[in-house]
């Protein structure tokens, strides 16, 4: 059964993931390595509370590119001091008391890891691979069950269940030109990782940028030879709705020859392509993550995220839209006409059913998701931008609306068959195309062309 995964980022989102409303929406957690470092008391009564399977990325990859992604501006704005960079505080922390060396001297000599600190003249120096997954295994391992109390290990109950359901080698970006490298380096740190961890499985996490996919067939021939006890997969900058038809055929020819590698293969971040290709039918995936409300795709630099603007998840498209986008098409076919068609069209989910009654009316329940308040923001390079930000009502609407949704993504591949999946893909956007254009529906039509062969 494919697993649904959520991504944990900030304690805000901790509502999103707790209680019995939505307890049952997903099956597994995964915790950044940085916020696991930075608040590990808090981290771990979450988990007690969650009672669910966890992992932890240890984000070792952070560390390989240009230590500005690392760093934010101190500077007081107000006073319009220069820019003044410095060491986000969870980073410096994971990196010097959590990971250790060579990730401590990224901090300390503030200049990033390369492949030759791994390799001479093309040879694996094993000591230094050794040093890095004595340490990452460590702080995957360890770091909850010291940082529990004895009431919440006695909720949490066996021993066993203070451990990730699997531990990640080290891994790095597999960058456009020095892709290789890092892959032999990546399969050596999985071979010690391997060798060191006895209590659960080992994963190796593959993160690819699109120029190293060209090569795909190099690897999956290098990772043959390993069979990783599972796979995490982040392609760079991956968005499915944008994926041209050759980009999509690529994408899963990559899948397939990831599978016959491994017996478990997640997507890091995903949309409702992977969710798919999850299908039993297809069987080219075994789970998908996703953030509360965004991170169906995402960038490997910057580290960490920006500011998530709240969009509206129009479930027939399987798509977050700019709320202008979606009150055209549904305006326009009249699907807030009365409840029973915006639930018919739109969404029937206990979110969309709460504002029905508290507004009552379908019209009223709607507008919610998209109020804003104006707000400025200044970027690196000193431009000031001025966004719509959702009010806090709009957003806590509009993520707890998103998961619903998702939810029923994965309820689908697992009572529908895939026929009648693509036909629904087909239906989409014969409805919408005909009169609003190709630009909102032009994905599925291209998910559906390749997806039926």
């Amino acid at each position: 059964m494919a697993k649904h995964i959520y991504h944990y980022n900030t304690h805000a989102e901790k509502r999103y993931f707790l209680g019995p409303e939505h307890h049952d929406l997903y099956d597994i957690i995964a915790l950044n390595g940085n916020i696991v470092s930075h608040t590990p008391p808090a981290i771990a009564a979450f988990l007690a509370t969650a009672a669910k399977d966890f992992y932890i990325d240890p984000q070792t990859h952070a560390f390989q590119h240009a230590t500005i992604h690392l760093k934010r501006d101190v500077s007081d704005k107000k006073k319009k001091e220069k820019p003044l960079y410095k060491f986000k505080p969870s980073i410096k922390k994971l990196a010097k008391e959590r990971l250790g060396t060579p990730f401590s001297d990224v901090i300390t000599k503030d200049r990033p890891i390369n492949p030759t600190l791994f390799l001479d003249n093309g040879k694996i120096k094993n000591d230094v691979i050794d040093i890095v997954c004595q340490s990452v295994k460590r702080f995957q391992l360890d770091m909850i069950e010291s940082e529990l109390d004895d009431e919440a290990k006695e909720l949490m109950g066996e021993p066993s269940t203070f451990l990730p359901k699997f531990v990640i080698a080290p891994y790095f970006y597999l960058s456009k030109h020095h892709w290789k490298e890092w892959l032999k380096i990546n399969i050596s740190c999985y071979q010690r990782m391997k060798a060191l961890v006895k209590e659960v499985p080992t994963y190796l996490s593959l993160v690819v940028s699109k120029e190293a996919l060209d090569n795909d067939g190099a690897i999956v021939s290098a990772l043959s030879t390993v069979k990783p006890d599972g796979l995490l997969l982040w392609i760079d900058s991956h968005v499915e709705e944008e994926l041209r038809k050759s980009e999509v055929e690529r994408y899963i020819h990559f899948l397939q020859g990831l599978k016959g590698t491994t017996e478990t293969l997640y997507n890091s971040h995903g949309g409702y392509l992977s969710i798919l290709l999850c299908h039993s039918e297809k069987g080219c995936l075994d789970g998908v993550a996703h953030s509360v409300n965004y991170g169906e795709h995402r960038n490997v630099i910057p580290i960490g995220g920006g500011l998530p603007m709240a969009r509206f998840y129009l479930h027939s498209l399987h798509s977050r839209l700019r709320w202008g986008d979606v009150v055209e098409i549904v305006q326009h076919r009249g699907w807030l006409d009365s409840v029973g068609s915006y639930r018919e069209k739109i969404c029937k989910c206990h979110q969309c059913q709460e504002l029905f009654e508290e507004k009552g009316s379908a019209e009223k329940a709607f507008d919610l998701y998209g109020k804003s308040n104006p707000v400025t923001i200044t970027r690196r390079n000193g431009t000031i931008v001025r966004l719509e930000y959702p009010t806090k009502e709009a957003k806590q609407a509009a993520t707890r609306h998103y998961l619903y949704n998702k939810a029923k993504e994965f309820d689908d591949i697992r009572e529908k068959t895939f026929s009648e999946l693509l036909q629904e893909l087909n239906s989409t956007y014969n409805e919408i195309s005909v009169d609003s254009g190709e630009d909102a529906v032009a994905h599925l039509l291209t998910w559906h062309k390749v997806l039926e062969t």
